[in-house]
């Protein structure tokens, strides 16, 4: 499954930047990965928030298109679409001492969706300071980066400053702390959280007589725990921070027992 999710990902990153003129920002994809970029073909429902909360309009095509994906799939664009989670899983795979964020840490995205994409642009204007727009780390990567790049590294602006700041804090903590940007900051991660409970997608475990080898938590990248729902007859996905990455079904000795018994 690992390897399958892999390809996702590294065919999602080049599909989704590989528009040289054509564009279809009208249509929102529900992962972190900035409309500004010259090569992206889709528009961020983020950055569609905030410019239509500083306009005071509702973003009814946006909206609508993050509640169909995530009541289609839930969180599943999160493990295996998303470029700056493909980001996040290849930098923890460098070997160093790892460690799990306070539970309670979770709770600051939402924070952020509510403040920093909604309230503050309604009432700041859309070209405020204080959105997420102006410190999303995926933008500083695929659009404040490469115009400094290209510009000679001329002296930066405060504003810029502190979104590549930002973009350094972010990527040194998820060497050390597996998606601690989705768990922690993601706006997206938020929107979409609610719709695990709701989705149709299930991740289709043996939750009968579970055995308490705790190997899913070992390899949920969302340090979520997945045994716990397992072994109460639940789907593992059926969490707010749950990716839908299949690696707790990879890992499951229950389910690879019952697939060699059916061969």
């Amino acid at each position: 499954m690992v390897s399958k999710r892999r390809i996702s990902q590294i065919f999602s990153l080049i599909l989704l930047h590989s528009s040289w003129g054509l564009e279809l920002k009208w249509l929102c994809n529900p992962v972190l990965s900035c409309h500004s970029c010259v090569l992206s073909w889709f528009a961020c429902p983020i950055g569609v928030f905030v410019q239509y909360s500083g306009y005071h309009l509702f973003p009814y095509i946006a909206i609508g298109t993050v509640l169909l994906v995530g009541l289609l799939l839930g969180k599943l664009l999160c493990g295996w679409v998303c470029p700056f989670g493909f980001l996040q899983d290849l930098l923890y795979k460098i070997p160093t001492r790892k460690f799990i964020l306070p539970r309670w840490t979770g709770n600051i995205k939402y924070l952020v969706l509510i403040i920093m994409v909604f309230l503050l642009p309604f009432f700041l204007g859309e070209e405020t300071m204080y959105s997420f727009c102006r410190i999303c780390p995926a933008s500083a990567l695929q659009v404040t980066l490469p115009n400094m790049i290209s510009s000679g590294f001329q002296a930066a602006p405060l504003a810029t400053v502190v979104k590549l700041s930002v973009l350094v804090v972010v990527l040194l903590i998820v060497i050390f702390s597996s998606r601690a940007f989705c768990k922690v900051l993601c706006p997206i991660g938020a929107l979409l959280a609610p719709l695990n409970f709701l989705s149709f997608w299930t991740v289709k475990l043996p939750t009968d007589n579970c055995v308490p080898c705790q190997k899913c938590d070992k390899a949920c990248p969302a340090d979520n725990s997945p045994s716990k729902r397992i072994s109460a007859g639940k789907a593992p996905n059926r969490s707010l921070d749950c990716v839908v990455c299949h690696e707790c079904r990879s890992v499951c000795p229950k389910k690879n027992r019952k697939n060699r018994y059916n061969q």
